[in-house]
């Protein structure tokens, strides 16, 4: 009998995002011995750090979908960028006008690698000054796409060591 094991110790929310061109991924290695995928990159110099903003909503969002060619998963990850500027509307048009593959790491530790080489994920974002003074000044972001296989879960105890 399998059974699915409840987790009383669960917290909601992202604690990482890096993005990075799909052309860097060399691969996704698989270790049979253990039953784990990790990522190996061919260079750092194109990732895009995006840090979590506390006491905003980050979330990873995937919903598995069936349509006429089979079944798919849409991805969404979502977060902010505190502060309109210039120095953020420069990283944020590049994001804007790239194709993206995305690490996620929850609060739990769980980390997905989401899009592929194939069918990578794009990047859109709101900006807005906010409609008060205590409001966010700010860009919210998405990045998203539908794939044909739901995100990898990835064995890494931090993102910063890819």
């Amino acid at each position: 009998m399998k059974e699915i094991k409840f987790e009383f110790d669960n917290i909601g929310g992202l604690a990482q995002i890096y993005a990075f061109p799909p052309s860097d991924l060399l691969r996704i290695r698989h270790d049979f011995r253990a039953d784990t995928d990790s990522v190996e990159l061919k260079t750092r110099e194109n990732v895009v750090v995006i840090p979590v903003y506390a006491d905003r909503s980050f979330m990873f969002d995937e919903k598995k979908s069936t349509a006429e060619g089979g079944d798919y998963w849409q991805i969404s990850i979502e977060g902010v960028i505190p502060k309109l500027g210039r120095e953020h509307s420069t990283m944020i048009e590049r994001l804007e006008r790239g194709e993206w593959l995305v690490l996620s790491q929850d609060h739990n530790g769980i980390v997905h690698l989401s899009g592929s080489t194939e069918v990578p994920l794009s990047f859109s974002a709101e900006k807005t000054s906010g409609d008060a003074y205590t409001a966010l000044n700010g860009s919210s972001f998405v990045f998203e796409g539908s794939q044909p296989a739901p995100s990898v879960v990835v064995d890494l105890d931090d993102l910063i060591n890819i």
